[in-house]
This record gives structure tokens, C-alpha cells and sequence, in this order.
């Protein structure tokens, strides 16, 4: 590799001994004298980045790098991909005398040495030639602080494109190149466009837009649902179809990029994250740029500096595409570091600070990226990855409710039992996420051709709700339980969305509550404590007594009463103990604790058994609907409710303000 004083005898290329710089001369200092610097290029790459040169600096700026001397150039190029070409092409019109650096990622811990050696060329009236796709994180401040010009090469517009696609065909320029023809594509993919025997600008026209439609996925032949087309994604699809709004907006000129929002999606595994951030990529028109920690791994050795090479070049490929949409799968695999251990801290800490930085450059840049994560641990996210400014907003993707899931079923089942009424399979399969209709609809599917008919109702129904092995008695026995929940629930107002007797992985059966915006006082969590233990009194009253079968009832109503007292200051103390979701592990520690928490749960199980003996009527009629149904909603258990009323006359919020 030359030094600066071997550069200066001669009017060649140098390139600074660094190793970790990429500093290679695209002419070797052998060829300088033979390459005139008006000789075209010959290759796409070449021509491409040529033709993007010569636009982005200009007359003037052309004539300063011809004039060459003692001039410090910084080019910004759209990815990583374009620092060589990009080097090469401003090298031939400095005539081949420039030492050029070329900054793919950091290279500020030279800046000493640099320094040195800027000023040592800048001396002998040697233009220093600086490229990169970030020259503000990559390049020393000593380059971009003496830089004479620094100019922003863009990715190419249709009409240059066309331009080097008339030059390669040796033809006039071509009609029809649009926008979307070049979205989401880089200098290896437009340079893949023009090959040696492409004689009709049409051919390369047509390989531009493959190439393109694997990028977007408005083109791609994939199933991804329109915005409009989505259900059960609440205020997400809401702001969503606001986004996009906003980029119509933009493309018309009616704002700025800094205008579209960024948001991170959470929510149990199956609920339709990555669906939805792919419908807003296809509904906006926009080109998608999937990536995850995990591919940053796998796209590279492994080591600290390929993980970080990964990212960067995802984020690099955002802005240069913008607008785009950018989205971060599982992103709370990158540690949080109010949990990262001494001994992760040193490899991992780098690896934070760097996505943490290129998410601000990238808001900064104000390109017109849209920037989406999506996580099943909100919790466990770093919280200054969560602030706005990173991401606006962040939204709970939650399962979908009845309503919701008639309209995934019919949106994926296509023309497939058009006329079904289908709102039994949906009932049946309350609590499932979009992911599992979907694997509904194709097990249905499967079960029909193996039968070699067309599919049915029954096939839905069977995969949705398959039949239940237990016995009448066993199912009696869950119904009172789960009708006890509801029953008790309801007198007690707590908000019950539905009761099953369809078992899941963990349960025979389920009622469910909706109690997540409760703020709750003493007497609102001792309700739910009674209600928790409601379904046993059930079984002690009328089952056939209790049973192991309410062993996680038993383990939520103490957790509740030892959070009442450890957690939440509602006790007879103030002092704060515990987190609520670890307050029983304080009751292993402390006899006296579990003493005063076993004596309010006799209480409110003593109450509770008022309740239900004061409500057999009613739970005995919801159980009669469970076996029937399975599945009841909310109106169903509060008809029963109504239709056959407690019979005692002392109110219930009476009777917990009394216990």
C-alpha cells in the first residue's frame, strides 16, 4: 500500500495505511498515467454512479474537482454499496491524484492519524477525497471540518435512470420509468438491470420493476391485507390509516417527512404485528425493509463489529430508499440496560448505543421514514428505545374480538362458504388470535380434500372447537365452576366479557374479565378476589365439592390480597414491599404476612359463599347455556343474571364494605 510521500512523487491514487479503513484505489497506481479522466466508464456500476455524480455536483462543482489542488471533498452516497463506485467515478474527474478515504462505518478513532496525514497532503496541494453513506458518524470531524464541499449524491430518479439505461442501449432515453419502478433498490440491483447484450431499454425497464416488486410489497403476491381490509387492531389501524394519509400528503407536497410517526406494536405472539406493519407498507405504496437482532446476527460471523456493519446497513438502506418503511422484529431481543449484567454490558452496550444512534439519524435525516418495531415483551424493551422521538406512539395489539374475528374468517376464507353465518365458529373460538383463524381455515381445508369434498361449516367448526373427550359429568362439573366465576363477577360489576367450558393448554375451562384500566381501591380488589374465588364456592355449594381444579384461582386471589398489603398500601401498613406480580414470594419470607393474608381470604371466601348461595338460580341457568354453547358472551350472562335476581335484598356493595 503507498504512503503519502510515494503518493506525491507521482499523480496516482493513494490510500491511507489503516487496516480497518477501506481505502483501495479503484486504479491502481500502476494505470493512473494510461486512464484519461474523460475516459467513459464501462461498466453499470460505473455508468450509474457516474451519471448520479455528475447531477449531484453540478457545473460549478464539476469545475472545482477538475481544478483539483489542495481541495477537501466529502461525498454523502445513498448506501454503502455506492462508496467505491461513487469513489471512482470523482476520482477520474480529480484525474486520478486524490487520496481517498472510504468510510463505511466508523472511522473517528483514527482522527489523530488523520489529521496528520490530511494536512500532510493538503500541504503538497493533494486533493483528499472523502465518501461515505454517514459521513457525520463515519467519517473524523478533522474531514468533515476542513471539507471545502460536501455534496449529497442521491439515489437515482427515473429520469437518470433512464438516462443510463439510453446510454448502455445505445438508444434515445425511455418513457414510462416511474418512482416505483426503482423503490427500495440499490446500486447492485439497478447496475443487475443493465447487462452486456440488453439491446432495448424495455428489457432493463422490466428487470428495474421484478427487482422492485420483490422490495415492495404492494407488488408482491402475497396476501398481506390492505388497511382497510384489517379488523381487530383498534387504535393501531386507526393511526395507521392516519399514516398513511400522511404519506399522500407528503407525496403531494403538503408536508414535510419529518411529519409521519413511528410506532411500536406489542402484544401475546399470533396477533398480527408484522401483518399490520406489512399492510402499511403495501397500503401506502411505500418499500418494506424487514430486519430483526437475530437476522443482524445471522447475516454476519457474529462478531461486535459484522452486528453492527448489519444494522447500519439497514438503516442505510432506509434513508436511501425514503420514503420507506422500516420494521424491527422482536425488538426486545437487544437488552435492556436497566437489566443487562455486568459481564453482557461490554458486548452488548455498543451494539445499543449504535441502534439508538442510527434511530435518531434516521429521524433526523427527516427522509420520510416510517420506523415500526414490534415486540411480545414490551416490558423488556430499553425504555430510552421507547421515548418519542424513537418511537411516537405504541400500541397493544390485542386478540380480536367476536366481531373481528367473523371478519378475518371471511377475509381469509375468500370465496370459501360465502353464505355461512359464521359467527358460532367465531363464539367457539373466543380468545384466538388472527393467527390461529388462519390455521382454522387451512386445517378446514385439509380435512375437506383428504375427504375429497368441498369444505363445510362443520370442517371450520370441528378445528375451531374440536369435540370435547370429557364426559357429561366432567363437563357438568366445569360449568358450575365457570358459571360461579361469572355469576358473582357480574353481581359484583366487574366487567366479564365471556365464560367457556373449552379447555386450553392450562385450563378445563375460562372466564374472562376485563379489569386492565382498573385503578383499584380495597374494596374493587377484594372484589375480584371473590371473584376468583367464586368458581370453588360453586363446586362446595353445588358440584360435587371442592377440587384441585382451582388451584390457579387460589394462587390469583392470594397474590391479589398479599399485593393489597405488600404492594399497594391498603393494608394496615404503608410500606412498599413488592412488586404486585411478586408479592407471594414475600409470604415465604414472612409467617406474620401470611398469617393476616390467610385470615382475609377466609373472610372474603366466607362472603362469597353468601354470594353464591344467594345466586343458585342464576348459576344454575348459566350452566345449563354453557353445556349447550360452550361459549357465552357478556349479554348472555347478563341476561341470565337479570332474569333471575339474588335472593337477598342486601346489596353487594353493602355486603363488601361490611366483610
Amino acid at each position: 500500500m503507498s504512503t503519502i510521500s510515494e503518493t506525491l512523487k507521482t499523480p496516482s491514487t493513494d490510500s491511507l495505511p489503516f487496516p480497518d479503513l477501506e481505502l483501495e484505489s479503484e486504479t491502481p497506481a500502476t494505470e493512473a498515467s494510461t486512464k484519461s479522466k474523460d475516459e467513459p466508464p464501462t461498466a453499470p456500476s460505473e455508468l450509474i454512479a457516474d451519471l448520479a455524480l455528475r447531477r449531484a455536483l453540478g457545473r460549478n462543482g464539476r469545475r472545482l474537482l477538475q481544478k483539483g489542488g489542495a481541495l477537501v471533498l466529502v461525498l454523502h452516497v445513498p448506501t454503502a454499496a455506492w462508496v467505491e463506485a461513487i469513489s471512482s467515478a470523482a476520482n477520474r474527474l480529480l484525474g486520478h491524484k486524490a487520496v481517498v478515504l472510504q468510510a463505511k462505518t466508523n472511522q473517528r478513532r483514527y482522527s489523530e492519524t488523520l489529521e496528520i496525514q490530511v494536512t500532510h497532503a493538503l500541504e503538497r496541494n493533494v486533493p483528499v477525497l472523502a465518501v461515505s453513506q454517514a459521513p457525520d458518524l463515519y467519517l473524523p470531524s478533522v474531514v468533515t471540518g476542513a471539507a471545502d464541499l460536501v455534496v449529497h449524491v442521491p439515489p437515482p430518479s427515473p429520469k437518470l435512470m433512464g438516462e443510463a439505461i439510453a446510454a448502455w442501449c445505445r438508444s434515445q432515453q425511455p418513457r414510462g420509468l416511474k418512482a416505483e419502478d426503482l423503490a427500495g433498490l440499490d446500486l447492485p440491483d439497478l447496475s443487475a438491470s443493465l447487462r452486456p447484450g440488453s439491446k432495448t431499454p424495455e428489457i432493463c425497464i422490466e428487470r428495474l420493476r421484478r427487482a422492485a416488486r420483490s422490495r415492495t410489497v404492494a407488488h408482491r403476491d402475497d396476501d398481506t391485507p390492505r388497511l382497510e381490509d384489517l379488523h381487530g387492531y383498534g387504535p393501531a389501524r386507526d393511526w395507521a390509516l392516519a399514516l398513511v394519509d400522511d404519506v399522500a400528503r407528503l407525496r403531494r407536497g403538503e408536508i414535510g417527512p419529518d411529519a409521519l410517526e413511528s410506532c411500536l406494536l406489542f402484544g401475546i405472539p399470533g396477533t398480527g404485528k408484522s401483518t399490520l406493519a406489512r399492510s402499511i407498507a403495501r397500503t401506502a405504496n411505500l418499500p418494506l425493509f424487514q430486519s430483526s437482532i437475530a437476522k443482524f446476527f445471522a447475516d454476519g460471523p457474529g462478531y461486535l463489529d459484522s452486528v453492527i456493519k448489519q444494522m447500519n446497513a439497514f438503516f442505510d438502506q432506509l434513508i436511501a430508499a425514503a420514503p420507506s418503511v422500516g420494521f424491527l422484529d422482536e425488538v426486545d431481543a437487544l437488552p435492556n440496560r436497566a437489566t443487562l449484567s455486568h459481564k453482557g454490558a461490554d458486548w452488548w452496550l455498543p451494539v445499543i448505543t449504535n441502534m439508538l444512534l442510527r434511530i435518531d439519524q434516521v429521524r433526523a435525516t427527516k427522509a420520510g421514514v416510517v420506523l415500526l418495531a414490534a415486540t411480545n415483551h414490551v416490558e423488556r424493551v430499553d425504555a430510552a428505545l421507547r421515548r418519542p422521538g424513537r418511537f411516537d406512539r405504541t400500541f397493544e395489539i390485542m386478540p380480536p374480538d367476536e366481531e373481528a374475528l367473523i371478519a378475518i374468517l371471511r377475509l381469509h376464507l375468500g370465496a370459501d362458504l360465502k353464505d355461512a353465518d359464521l359467527t358460532p365458529v367465531a363464539r367457539l373460538g373466543q380468545g384466538a388470535t388472527g393467527a390461529v383463524a388462519v390455521g382454522w381455515i387451512r386445517a378446514a381445508r385439509q380435512r375437506a380434500r383428504l375427504a375429497e369434498r368441498m369444505m363445510g361449516l362443520d370442517d371450520l367448526l370441528a378445528e375451531a372447537a374440536p369435540v370435547d373427550p370429557r364426559s357429561a359429568e366432567q363437563l357438568r362439573i366445569v360449568a358450575i365452576h365457570e358459571a360461579g366465576h361469572a355469576i358473582v363477577a357480574h353481581r359484583l360489576n366487574l366487567p366479564v366479557l365471556s365464560a367457556t367450558i373449552m379447555a386450553s393448554d392450562t385450563a378445563g375451562g375460562s372466564t374472562r374479565l376485563n379489569i386492565t384500566g382498573l385503578t383499584p381501591d380495597r374494596i374493587t380488589l377484594e372484589a375480584q378476589v371473590m371473584a376468583a374465588l367464586a368458581g370453588r364456592c360453586a363446586d362446595i355449594v353445588l358440584g360435587q365439592g371442592a377440587n384441585a381444579g382451582a388451584a390457579s384461582d387460589l394462587k390469583e386471589a392470594t397474590r391479589l390480597v398479599a399485593a393489597l398489603h405488600v404492594s399497594f398500601g391498603l393494608g394496615e401498613t404503608l410500606s412498599y414491599r413488592a412488586p404486585q406480580q411478586d408479592a407471594l414470594s414475600t409470604l415465604m419470607m414472612d409467617p406474620k404476612m401470611a398469617a393476616t393474608v390467610e385470615a382475609d381470604l377466609q373472610r372474603l371466601m366466607a362472603r362469597t359463599m353468601v354470594l353464591v348461595e344467594s345466586n343458585i338460580a342464576a348459576i344454575l341457568a348459566l350452566t345449563e347455556q354453557l353445556l349447550a354453547k360452550r361459549v357465552v358472551s357478556a349479554k348472555e350472562i347478563a341476561s341470565v343474571a337479570a332474569a333471575h335476581l339474588p335472593s337477598s335484598k342486601m346489596s353487594i356493595r353493602k355486603s363488601l364494605v361490611l366483610c
